[in-house]
């Protein structure tokens, strides 16, 4: 039995394989989906005599699925791949005049197709369910029953959307994603990911790797239609655009009057860019008074800093503040972009910083006001990593990251050790609990904390360095003055000094 909630008295969800908790819900998304459609049929026949039934079992399905959530949660696994398992299949189900191995008619509203979508799951039912849903809608469906037959089918055929489901065994759905996006022909074809579970790592991990959405299981028709109508939408966007750039290519004529009009465009670009780099001096003249502020002296401790925007604004941004006598935080943040919008974030993220730090003296605690001001602000439309540290007067670190590249110490001996973030991103969860971890530095140790664009640099044989590469290059550089220029140098020569391509921004915390 699972302990009593300690203020609520409720007990808290019991913890269960992902693999479990994805076969507990799927059948109930089965039930779910099938008395929906099966709804909707009998009311079209006007057999009201089969509605009543059919919403009492569509509402004992909801509120099985409600207990579901409410009593389990899913244990983490590190890769959604799985074996084969054997997956529970529907029994026809008929209505007099109507069965379900027929596609249904369209809705009433459709006159024409909407668009060709390919149904990737391996669960016969679950391919049924969409395909009819779809079908319902206005849609032309092929279904495949695993990831690579989906490959074969889109060799052959030319679709406009993707449903595709994540857990699979051999071929899951994160590696069908990976190769459709690595593929010129496929990558512009929109990928809707679907799943039993609702975990945020896998629905970040989808949506990095290229994903459109991501649907949980069991999905409300209403709620499919409209994300699918999306993506469609925007697929059709980028094919007029394929389309009208192949015209103008074939099109002499045309070619002559897009030099006309260029040649006008281009007087309207050169001034909209005066007044952007006029714009992009003032965002840079604001972001430089952040980050140029006089180093802090503190007794025991020398401080470095570099700051380097890959243009005028870059999206990384430092800061530090005296919490206590002898009690200082540094914090470092790295958002997406640059620019003037960067420039905006910068100074969002400078003054939450600020205000973070006058609320709490501890790392978790300045973190989490972060979060929850830039929540509030951003409400889920950005992201970014971000790290801060407190360090005291007696050598003790205490580190907290969200997202971000792990702290890096070297100790006198010139020996390294990493501190994670254990945290995800800033922005994604207002109410997200933040870790902390504590160390102790002693004279002549050194604590690294700094952005991924300092590792945004390849090796000869065209491999991308790591923050592995950034702990063993300190190793190699002997403690003293201007540590950071060395170690960029350093790192530069790794890559045959090619450019680093991202803003990058660290600092440095010697320790005696």
């Amino acid at each position: 039995m699972t302990e009593p909630h300690p203020l609520t008295g409720e007990s808290a969800p019991h913890a269960l394989p992902s693999r479990l908790l994805h076969d507990l819900r799927t059948p109930l998304n089965q039930i779910i989906g099938f008395s929906e459609l099966l709804i909707e049929q009998a009311q079209e026949q006007d057999r009201a005599d089969f509605v009543s039934d059919l919403q009492r079992t569509h509402a004992a399905g909801k509120q099985l699925l409600s207990l579901v959530e409410q009593n389990f949660h899913a244990i983490p696994v590190p890769d959604a791949r799985v074996a084969a398992t054997p997956r529970r299949e529907h029994l026809p189900i008929v209505l007099e005049g109507t069965s379900v191995d027929e596609p249904s008619a369209p809705d009433a509203d459709v006159s024409t197709p909407h668009g060709l979508v390919l149904v990737v799951d391996d669960g016969e039912s679950n391919r049924d369910l969409l395909s009819r849903l779809l079908q319902r809608q206005g849609y032309t469906v092929t279904a495949a029953e695993g990831g690579q037959q989906a490959i074969e089918e889109l060799q052959a055929t030319a679709f406009d959307l993707v449903l595709l489901d994540v857990m699979m065994p051999e071929m899951d759905g994160y590696e069908v994603l990976q190769r459709l996006k690595a593929d010129a022909v496929w990558r512009h074809i929109p990928v809707i990911m679907i799943s039993a579970l609702s975990e945020l790592d896998s629905v970040v991990r989808c949506i990095a790797m290229g994903a459109e959405d991501y649907l949980p299981k069991p999905f409300d028709s209403t709620l499919l239609k409209a994300r699918i109508g999306a993506c469609l939408e925007k697929k059709r966007a980028h094919d007029r655009e394929a389309l009208l750039f192949e015209q103008l290519q074939e099109s002499h004529e045309r070619m002559e009057q897009l030099a006309v009009a260029l040649q006008t465009q281009n007087g309207e670009l050169a001034r909209w860019r005066r007044a952007q780099d006029a714009d992009l001096e003032i965002a840079r003249t604001s972001q430089q008074a952040l980050v140029n502020i006089p180093l802090p002296v503190i007794a025991g401790w020398r401080v470095e800093s570099i700051y380097r925007p890959v243009i005028q604004v870059g999206g990384d941004v430092y800061g530090w503040r005296e919490l206590d006598h002898g009690v200082w935080v540094f914090w470092l943040a790295d958002a997406t972009g640059h620019g003037v919008a960067a420039a905006l974030f910068t100074n969002l993220v400078a003054f939450l910083f600020n205000d973070a730090s006058a609320a709490s003296k501890t790392a978790h605690g300045i973190l989490r006001h972060v979060n929850a001001g830039f929540c509030s602000v951003l409400r889920g439309r950005a992201f970014l990593s971000a790290c801060c540290a407190v360090i005291e007067a007696d050598g003790r670190l205490t580190f907290a990251g969200a997202g971000h590249p792990p702290l890096i110490i070297r100790r006198g001996d010139g020996s390294t050790e990493s501190l994670p973030s254990l945290n995800t991103m800033i922005g994604i969860d207002a109410a997200m609990q933040i870790d902390e971890t504590v160390v102790t530095l002693q004279n002549d140790d050194l604590a690294l904390l700094y952005t991924d664009g300092l590792h945004s640099l390849k090796s000869p044989a065209g491999q991308r360095l790591t923050s592995e590469s950034v702990a063993d290059a300190t190793t190699h550089l002997n403690a003293g003055e201007d540590l950071l220029p060395r170690l960029v140098a350093e790192l530069g020569k790794r890559s045959d000094t090619q450019p680093f391509d991202d803003d990058l921004a660290a600092i440095a915390l010697h320790r005696g």
